[in-house]
């Protein structure tokens, strides 16, 4: 008797334990899990056969209605290339998310932008792109660097190929050199 009677206690706390109100699991399906996954992520866009950029993440995570978005948890790191195959920039962010029906990227959590045309290297906290303006920005703190020249700002404007870039409050440049 004293073999069954844990049995018996543990059917009965499965059964309990597996009862689960329908909406609630419906509810927990479509929107707290990814209707696709991908490991170790490479995508390459090209126009005319030229590569115009690439984009590489650990994990991608796809998600449906009701607010589609395509989320990069655990970082994205993405080069772009000019029309001679030359790599101009070079962004990473340790977190990303692609806003689909809104038609906007956000790339958050230690940002580092490098425009190798200027020797720019830029650190900021968030940066947003939104693709129908053409625009990209930021309203936060940002620091970028130029050889010896660190500048800093509350914030930065400009369009998708940062050509028209503009620091908002710029609070000056500290020139410095190394002994």
């Amino acid at each position: 008797m004293r073999l069954r009677l844990p049995c018996v206690a543990m059917l009965m706390a499965t059964a309990v334990a597996c009862s689960n109100d329908m909406e609630t699991v419906q509810l927990f399906d479509h929107q707290m899990l990814p209707e696709q996954r991908i490991n170790k992520a490479v995508v390459t866009r090209s126009e005319h056969g030229l590569v115009q950029m690439r984009l590489e993440a650990p994990l991608v995570e796809r998600y449906g209605e009701p607010n589609p978005k395509v989320e990069y948890p655990e970082g994205v790191t993405i080069f772009f290339y000019d029309d001679s195959s030359q790599l101009k920039a070079f962004l990473r962010a340790n977190y990303a998310v692609s806003l689909e029906t809104k038609h906007r990227m956000e790339a958050r959590d230690s940002v580092v932008i490098i425009d190798y045309r200027s020797g720019d290297t830029s650190y900021l906290d968030d940066i947003v792109w939104l693709q129908y303006e053409q625009r990209i920005f930021s309203e936060h703190p940002l620091r970028s660097v130029n050889g010896t020249r660190v500048t800093y700002g509350d914030g930065f404007e400009s369009d998708e190929s940062f050509t028209n870039l503009t620091i908002m409050h710029q609070r000056g440049t500290i020139e410095w050199q190394e002994e």
